[in-house]
């Protein structure tokens, strides 16, 4: 049995500590304002049906709609007015036109002499080759050999395995470098944001734009004198890292729920975009060009977007939940969390998709509120009184902001102790003004290393896509060096926002029980300390 427990009557595994189990033994004050374990009970209930309705209700959509989709008449159109001579010259003036109109025609006229491989890549190529288009790199003669891999697309399926597993190995060695280096990765981050001024306002004025390069000095400045005001708190952002990352590392499997909230979200844009479409198209009485006979009322925008958002929104906040209950966990009774797929990993997402899944539905739903209204206004800014539009856009902007990072900490309350939504929102700003760290929550040094290093792994996984494409004679160092950038940040940014989501947990933590953090992780929790004293003596007196 844990020593500790021995030591300590009263302890639960499982449990968060009572602070007068501790005392003042430790130097450490005790804090009124501390939370406690919720009975096991289902929070919120009516929100998570809600979300749950919503789900099933897209899924009837889709499933009604979309087979009433009548696309026959556009496609004739569409082949009809192709210009002959544009497609014996695949795409005549080198715009992306013969990869929307021929290209895919040619999909459809020859699907039965292809496999079903061969037909996903030649549209995920074609795709490919128009993002592409629009980044500035691809040439005409680029794209044509792009699509020649259609007849052969081994070729591109090693080019995509190798970038994922080059982000994967990466972002997870991310995890160890951040443990040893976080001093000199923070540093590096601050001076990163200054030199993206200078580089911008050098682009700017070589390229003849002055305002660009007025406003890459501005941006600059700003970092500057930002960097100059957190130096000294570089210890203290370092300290929560290390802490987080530590947490991290012992539990690796939530890196794996964090993975799959990328074929989640895959799967939900899939259902939504059926659904979406083909409702908007059947009730507007639409055909494929375009032209539509019913203008349909705003509601319909407005919902369809608003699930969008309130659905990634919560797969999202699912993933911070766990990371919580694991990390607090691993705070207050170790032996459990320490494994891949500890007992501590199980457990708390088991939590967050049943207990707390209402309370997670009703936070997230806030958020998205504002973002739909958000971009609606976005989608309205054509109109007259677009000035208005753009400040009130602004201020939405904003509200987003406040509205995410609120929701960050209390869902963290949510995944240590199981409150609901609202009494976690309560408890988090009452434990913070009683401590007076409202500065603390504001401090975001640590999100911006997570940025830079995702970018870092992002440029080194696209330089191997180009590598493999240049040994292998694809041709196609160009686009394999944005799809291994794109990929390498994706993964990077997915493994290291589970970091993020322990650093918040951290720092919560240990405003409530630094005693018991010091028992069960001593060197963790003396280098925390005295860096946290540093950083804030007036607030962290102890």
């Amino acid at each position: 049995m844990n020593s500790y427990l021995l030591k300590n009557e009263g302890v639960v595994p499982g449990q968060p500590v009572k602070a007068p189990v501790y005392g003042n033994s430790s130097g450490y004050p005790e804090i009124e304002t501390k939370g406690q374990q919720q009975p096991k009970k289902c929070n919120d209930v009516f929100w998570g049906i809600l979300f749950y309705s919503h789900i099933v209700a897209m899924i009837v959509l889709a499933a009604t709609y979309a087979p009433q989709m009548d696309f026959s008449q556009a496609q004739g159109n569409n082949y009809n007015n192709k210009n002959d001579d544009a497609n014996a010259n695949n795409g005549g003036d080198g715009d992306d036109t013969y990869y929307n109109d021929y290209g895919y025609r040619n999909l459809v006229d020859d699907s039965q002499n292809k496999s079903i491989t061969q037909i996903v890549m030649g549209i995920t190529t074609r795709t490919l080759v128009k993002v592409a288009t629009a980044a500035g790199v691809q040439a005409t003669s680029l794209g044509d050999r792009f699509l020649e891999e259609e007849q052969n697309p081994n070729s591109v399926f090693i080019l995509i395995g190798l970038t994922v597993v080059g982000a994967f190995v990466l972002s997870i060695l991310s995890l160890a470098i951040m443990i040893r280096f976080a001093d000199g990765l923070i540093k590096m981050s601050l001076f990163f944001n200054m030199s993206l001024g200078l580089i911008t306002a050098a682009a700017g004025f070589m390229s003849g734009s002055i305002g660009a390069g007025i406003m890459g000095l501005v941006l600059f400045a700003i970092a500057s004198c930002y960097a100059w005001a957190v130096w000294s708190r570089i210890p203290f952002a370092a300290t929560n890292l290390v802490t987080a990352s530590s947490a991290v590392k012992a539990n690796m499997g939530l890196t794996v729920f964090a993975y799959m909230t990328i074929l989640v979200n895959g799967l939900w844009l899939v259902l939504w975009s059926f659904s979406t479409y083909s409702t908007l198209f059947v009730l507007g009485g639409c055909d494929a060009n375009g032209d539509c006979q019913n203008d349909l009322p705003g509601i319909y925008s407005f919902l369809f977007t608003l699930s969008l958002y309130w659905t990634a929104q919560v797969i999202k906040n699912v993933v911070h939940v766990t990371v919580a209950g694991t990390v607090g966990t691993w705070w207050w009774t170790p032996l459990e969390a320490s494994g891949c797929c500890s007992k501590a990993v199980r457990d708390s997402h088991n939590r967050a998709m049943t207990h707390s899944f209402g309370s997670i539905c009703l936070g997230s739903l806030l958020v998205a509120i504002i973002q739909t209204v958000r971009t609606l206004l976005e989608s309205a800014r054509d109109s007259d009184d677009g000035f208005f539009r753009c400040i009130a856009d602004c201020i939405l902007g904003c509200l987003v902001t406040i509205m995410e990072m609120f929701n960050e900490w209390a869902f963290v309350y949510v995944g240590l102790y199981g409150y609901t939504f609202i009494d976690a929102a309560k408890n988090v700003i009452t434990l913070f003004k009683s401590r007076g760290w409202t500065a603390i929550i504001t401090d975001y040094m640590v999100d911006r290393v997570l940025l830079m290093i995702s970018c870092g792994n992002g440029l080194i996984v696209g330089g191997i896509g180009a590598l493999v494409s240049y040994l292998f004679n694809l041709n196609l160092e160009g686009i394999a060096f944005g799809l291994g950038f794109v990929v390498g940040m994706l993964l990077s940014m997915v493994v290291l926002s589970v970091v993020g989501s322990g650093v918040n947990a951290v720092i919560v933590c240990y405003a409530e029980d630094p005693a018991t953090f010091e028992i069960n992780h001593y060197t963790l929790s003396m280098r925390m300390r005295e860096s946290w004293r540093s950083a804030f003596p007036n607030d962290f007196a102890y």
